[in-house]
């Protein structure tokens, strides 16, 4: 097949163009390079600053694009609604030449969406907790400036997006929680479980650990997501093993980064604190995984029923609003080195059954022939 994977985000389309071409298909990705992440791309579609003028060349370089480099192809697979920095209108204008040019039209159900946000800040929302909100209501990061939700809610995008819902062949999930609300908001559409890929061969081999040495752990937060991670909650507890187990673990605050560089400090890392309002292991946890550490993030039960694994459980699952039962499981990992041993080793064994790039890229794929 002849496919065209349009934008990206935290490396999930550069990874699922790997997966592709390694079974054989010709893959296209035109990107902005996941923004301060710097992932690999064919074609750059960056906007070059915020300005008014900025948009107006971007829009006027894509709608080229459309008839040109961007055209010819079986498939075209849409990182997210807003899969370029442009707004609504424009970005409706460049879909109109982009089916008029190609084949199916298929959507990537990746990350936070207009239909995601109203569901979850809505009456009777279909996850038992998320970033947005826990049993009391909303969350405070659903006020905050860096969530955006008035921008999310706003008629332009929240109806841009309901007609692009409307338009495509299909979506393919990446997270279990992402399947579930479009499962409860809209169970009409044809809606195929992808997950995350991960292309293990692309991965830097695990920095060699020497008995005796400290733990490292690494507090694995983006600036200016902290609030929609919980992780200043996973801070705390990292912060009071240090004091707890002073000379046996160490504490990595790594900034944001280019992603080929966060991979090797993931590479140096014995235990990753990643994210806290998640039922499932996303990138980091993945990656991390894949290069053999633990990693604090979401594991709840829903997820390994819904994707059929009964035997493995290597995400040490931490709780929202329960620092306690968090640090214990942190303390036990700490404490006794053959139970952090098993879970490291889960970890891969996970990684390689249900997130490598090929066996993601084989779901797609079945999605695509059976639309």
């Amino acid at each position: 097949m002849k496919i065209l994977l349009l934008g990206d985000a935290s490396n999930y389309h550069a990874a699922l163009a790997h997966g592709l071409r390694s079974l054989g298909h010709s893959v296209t990705l035109a990107s902005a390079g996941s923004a301060w992440m710097d992932t690999s791309r064919d074609i750059d579609i960056s906007r070059r600053g915020t300005s008014l003028l900025s948009g107006a060349v971007l829009f006027a370089r894509m709608l080229a694009l459309a008839e040109t480099r961007l055209k010819g192809f079986d498939v075209v697979q849409l990182v997210s609604p807003t899969f370029a920095e442009l707004r609504p209108a424009r970005l409706e204008r460049i879909l109109r030449s982009l089916r008029r040019g190609n084949g199916a039209v298929w959507l990537t159900a990746l990350g936070t969406d207009s239909n995601y946000v109203a569901a979850l800040t809505g009456a009777n929302p279909p996850l038992r907790y998320s970033e947005w909100h826990g049993r009391d209501g909303l969350r405070p990061w659903a006020h905050s400036p860096q969530a955006k939700m008035e921008q999310w809610l706003a008629p332009e995008l929240a109806d841009y997006t309901e007609a692009l819902y409307g338009s495509v062949d299909g979506i393919v999930t990446a997270l279990y929680e992402y399947h579930a609300v479009l499962a409860h908001t809209h169970p009409q559409l044809r809606t195929v479980y992808g997950g995350i890929p991960v292309a293990l061969d692309l991965l830097p081999q695990p920095a060699e650990r020497i008995a005796g040495e400290p733990l490292a752990m690494l507090y694995a937060a983006h600036k200016g997501r902290e609030g929609e991670k919980g992780s200043l909650q996973l801070l705390e507890i990292l912060e009071t093993a240090c004091r707890e187990f002073p000379g046996r673990v160490r504490l990595l605050k790594p900034q944001n980064m280019p992603y080929a560089r966060f991979l090797k400090v993931l590479a140096e890392s014995d235990i990753v604190a990643d994210q806290i309002y998640s039922f499932t292991p996303a990138t980091t946890a993945l990656l991390s995984m894949a290069m053999g550490a633990a990693v604090l993030s979401g594991g709840e039960p829903e997820y390994y029923r819904f994707i059929g694994e009964d035997t493995l459980r290597p995400v040490l699952n931490v709780i929202p609003d329960n620092p306690e039962a968090n640090y214990g499981i942190l303390r036990k990992m700490i404490s006794e080195p053959e139970a952090l041993r098993q879970v490291r080793q889960q970890g891969r064994e996970f990684v390689e059954r249900h997130n490598s790039a090929s066996v993601v890229a084989r779901r797609f794929l079945e999605a695509w022939l059976n639309g």
